[in-house]
């Protein structure tokens, strides 16, 4: 696969990874349409930067794409699916609202269809987990990303769950003073701090 810059350029600034994937939208505030993911090779391609899969895994899956371009195409669509409903989910928690009852319904219908290959198996220290379908199986790109999100809402940690003002990027604030504000400072906060800055100094004319 060619080298994808739009991709490359995204930052991966939610904390988890099922809000990096949450956040592969690059402005939810803006009115637009505009998606980093666009096709079923862009989102293979965010899944190795995001560490959601190996590159052993990308090889396969590339090649699962190039034989079963119409299965490909429809795993495109529900992996697009899967990020609007953890997005809702998670955006009500960032805002202390209650969660929709027909997505938590959504979420937990896909439990067993991705939890059944989950296997627990013996390692040097103790067990490990991993997923039991083949390296080509497409499911290898989302599985991560469900079970990052099912971990995070039974979590103690959805206080931290928060929402840029800015663009509207959900993230996981792992500071120790849990005071983040921004999805990130060098990017969100530098923007908004430098425009607060030209309209106090505007005013002082």
């Amino acid at each position: 696969m060619i080298k994808n810059d739009l991709i490359d350029a995204i930052r991966l600034d939610g904390g988890v990874l099922c809000l990096d994937f949450v956040n592969t939208i690059p402005d939810r505030m803006d009115g637009t349409a505009r998606d980093n993911l666009r096709s079923i090779d862009d989102l293979l391609y965010w899944a190795r930067k995001a560490g959601s899969i190996d590159n052993r895994s990308f090889a396969a899956l590339e090649k699962a794409c190039y034989h079963y371009e119409k299965k490909a195409t429809d795993f495109f669509v529900q992996a697009v699916a899967l990020r609007s409903l953890i997005y809702s989910i998670f955006k009500a928690i960032s805002r202390q609202q209650k969660v929709k009852a027909s997505d938590l319904d959504a979420f937990s219908e896909l439990l067993p269809q991705y939890f059944s290959f989950l296997k627990i198996g013996v390692c040097k220290n103790g067990f490990i987990e991993s997923w039991d379908f083949g390296t080509n199986h497409f499911y290898a790109i989302t599985a991560p990303i469900l079970k990052s999100a099912h971990a995070l809402l039974l979590s103690d940690k959805l206080q931290r769950v928060k929402e840029c003002p800015n663009c509207g990027w959900i993230f996981l604030d792992t500071t120790r003073n849990g005071r983040r504000r921004w999805c990130s400072m060098q990017d969100c906060g530098s923007n908004v701090k430098a425009l607060e800055y030209y309209y106090r100094q505007k005013k002082k004319k």
